[in-house]
């Protein structure tokens, strides 16, 4: 695999009614995505990307793997970090949304599954070189159980942080218009676009087919 190898999640609370939780890439941090509206991503190892295709689920994400083994891992529980899934979510979570202390104090919770696998080519936003970085995306789905009010609304790699409305996401992701989700923003250093918010309307969408 010559693509670079990137895990997406999409965390989703179900109160006070149902959100996605969506940022914008901060300058500082992201030399080559700043200002760009994202669901949280990490760059993983290609060799990990390829074992997290295999665990997509055949059918309703929820139910079970190809394999017969129960798709959804746990995560802010005891030993969370010994599956793929679990460690992913918690890695993330520390390490993009600085949220270490609130999971080892088992504040927050949940339980994760592995969605869908997308392939693309990821254009500079920045319009500097016109280059695009092919791209093997690995999408997870994050359900939060508990300590949603332990989210921050800024971090070292997103300058905000926010909740929301899934039909206000898909909108925005397929109007291409950032400031539906971040009305404060400059129209001028926001954009949405991207395997990323890809993949989450991908999952929203069957979410709403699901409860459907």
């Amino acid at each position: 695999m010559d693509h670079e190898a990137v895990a997406a999640f999409v965390f989703l609370r179900a109160e006070p009614r149902p959100q996605v939780l969506v940022g914008i890439r901060r300058p500082e941090c992201n030399d080559r995505h700043p200002g760009v509206v994202s669901v949280p991503t990490i760059r993983i190892p290609r060799e990990l990307a390829l074992q997290l295709a295999c665990l997509v689920p055949v059918g309703l994400p929820g139910l079970a793997h190809a394999d017969g083994n129960a798709t959804s891992r746990g995560f802010g529980v005891s030993r969370a970090t010994t599956t793929l899934e679990g460690l992913l979510v918690e890695t993330v979570l520390a390490k993009k949304l600085r949220m270490g202390d609130a999971l080892e104090s088992g504040l927050v919770s949940g339980e994760c599954f592995v969605h869908c696998v997308l392939r693309g080519d990821v254009e500079d936003p920045t319009g500097r070189d016109g280059s695009v970085e092919p791209t093997f995306m690995v999408a997870l789905v994050a359900r939060i159980h508990s300590g949603t009010e332990a989210f921050p609304v800024s971090s070292a790699s997103y300058s905000a942080l926010s909740w929301a409305d899934p039909e206000e996401f898909v909108t925005a992701w397929r109007t291409r218009d950032g400031q539906r989700l971040f009305p404060d923003a400059s129209p001028l250093e926001v954009c949405i676009r991207g395997l990323c918010v890809q993949a989450a309307v991908r999952v929203l969408e069957w979410e709403n087919a699901d409860v459907a």
